[in-house]
Order: C-alpha cells, then sequence, then structure tokens
C-alpha cells in the first residue's frame, strides 16, 4: 500500500497509540515501540500519529520518548505527530520529542468549535 501510495506521488501514513490499546480498542504500541517502529519502516511509512488512549498512567516524558527513539533507529525518516490533547502541555517540552503535536482535545466540523480551539490556543502565539 506504501509502494502504491508513493508510486502517486503521495506520503503514507499510520495511526497508532502511546497505550496498550488505540482509542478504538485495537492493541497500542506501549512495550512494543522498538517491534512496531521496525514495522513502519519496513513498510515504509512516512507519517505516525501517535495517541494517547490507554496509557496506562504512565507519564508522556517516558512513553512518547520510547516511540521516538524506535523510530530514529530505524533510520527511515517519519514524521512523528504526539496526540495527548495538551493534557501535558507539550509545547512546553515535545519539541524535542516529535515533529508535531496536539494542543487540544478534538476538532469538530463547528465554527463554534474552531474558534473554541483558536482561543484555546491563544496564550501560545509569540
Amino acid at each position: 500500500l506504501a509502494d502504491y501510495a508513493h508510486s502517486k506521488g503521495l506520503l503514507f501514513g499510520l495511526y497508532s497509540d502511546a497505550g496498550s490499546e488505540t482509542c478504538a480498542g485495537r492493541n497500542g504500541s506501549l512495550g512494543f515501540e522498538k517491534q512496531d517502529a521496525a514495522s513502519y519502516a519496513s513498510w515504509g511509512v512516512d507519517y505516525l500519529k501517535y495517541d494517547n488512549c490507554h496509557n496506562e498512567s504512565i507519564d508522556p516524558h517516558t512513553r512518547y520518548p520510547a516511540m521516538r527513539d524506535a523510530l530514529n533507529a530505524t533510520g527511515r525518516p517519519i514524521f512523528f505527530s504526539m496526540c495527548e490533547w495538551g493534557v501535558d502541555g507539550p509545547w512546553k517540552w515535545a519539541k524535542d520529542v516529535g515533529n508535531s503535536w496536539r494542543t487540544t482535545d478534538d476538532i469538530h466540523n463547528t465554527w463554534e468549535r474552531v474558534m473554541e480551539v483558536l482561543e484555546l490556543n491563544a496564550d501560545l502565539w509569540p
């Protein structure tokens, strides 16, 4: 699938989780970071959206660097998009861990929610 996407000039991304299960209840990467990162690299993954469900109350400063290190060890450049919904202030520490990070809970398809997310991020602007 990644080869097909790449042949069309597209990048290929996957979803996983820094917990024992994804938000949908499928297997997460917690404790399997090296194995999963190696699989992603061998599959030609370009982007990993890494969620925060079922995180077993393990500090994100431990969980997210584990996947960062595993991805970096593969030698394949994989964009690491962290999602911990802004709970632990990723704008303060995540620049050394991921390529991007969420600062809020999910956005919805309403103008009100878009404005709410903007307001929640207002203090983060320089």
